[in-house]
């Protein structure tokens, strides 16, 4: 086996057992992905229904970016066709994560958008965090309406779903799902008391600035 198809494989059995730790899943839920380094076109992928916590690498996929299987004992998510798109069009995305976490799931199914109201969120999503509309999992469409609400944000709501997120590497995909998750968290409860106190338009622009920095060419590779 390659050792770069390996290396890809093990990152994504390391952070799938880092999703279920924090909470990001639950039993199978969810999934995630990275690009193979070297191989642009090849994606490792986790497969479906598979307990995370008793996947090992054999078990992930390797998937190429048009859909088709070139390695693994098993099937890939049946949302491969989220993953496999929104590699297509966004060359600089280096991996996915999507998440059914309990804040992030409420603000889905409420539809709401979550303002920027913590600088570490700002930070680890590039600001405001906005719900898309309904699509069947599983659908190419979920890839169609989250592409706007992407393209300058690090996660978007999936309505009545969950949480995607994306980055230039696995850690940045991840740090962006579970720091969304924990503001969404905050968010909601910060709402029994009125409204949430948001942070300055200039602020929230001086720390999107950070976020972007992973875009930048030479981004560090995590897996791959």
């Amino acid at each position: 086996m390659d050792e770069s198809w390996q290396r890809a494989r093990e990152t994504v059995v390391l952070y799938g057992r880092r999703l279920q730790a924090e909470g990001l899943v639950h039993w199978t839920s969810g999934n995630l992905s990275l690009r193979v380094a070297g191989e642009a076109d090849l994606i490792a992928m986790t497969p479906t229904d598979a307990p995370y916590d008793t996947m090992q690498p054999e078990d992930v996929c390797i998937v190429r970016s048009d859909g088709s299987i070139v390695d693994g004992r098993r099937a890939p998510t049946s949302e491969f066709p989220l993953h496999t798109l929104v590699y297509q069009r966004r060359a600089e995305v280096g991996a996915i994560v999507h998440a059914h976490s309990r804040a992030a799931m409420t603000m889905a199914a409420l539809g709401w958008t979550l303002p920027p109201i913590l600088t570490g969120f700002v930070e680890a999503a590039g600001g405001a965090v906005t719900t898309v509309r309904y699509s069947r999992p599983g659908t190419p469409e979920m890839a169609d309406f989250t592409a706007d609400a992407l393209s300058d944000r690090g996660a978007c709501f999936l309505r009545h779903h969950g949480l995607l997120a994306i980055g230039a590497t696995m850690e940045r995909a991840f740090k962006a799902a579970a720091v969304t998750e924990a503001s969404a968290d905050v968010y909601l409860r910060a709402r029994q008391f009125g409204d949430v106190p948001e942070l300055p338009a200039a602020e929230v622009a001086w720390i999107a600035d950070l976020w972007r920095r992973q875009w930048a060419a030479g981004a560090p590779s995590d897996g791959a």
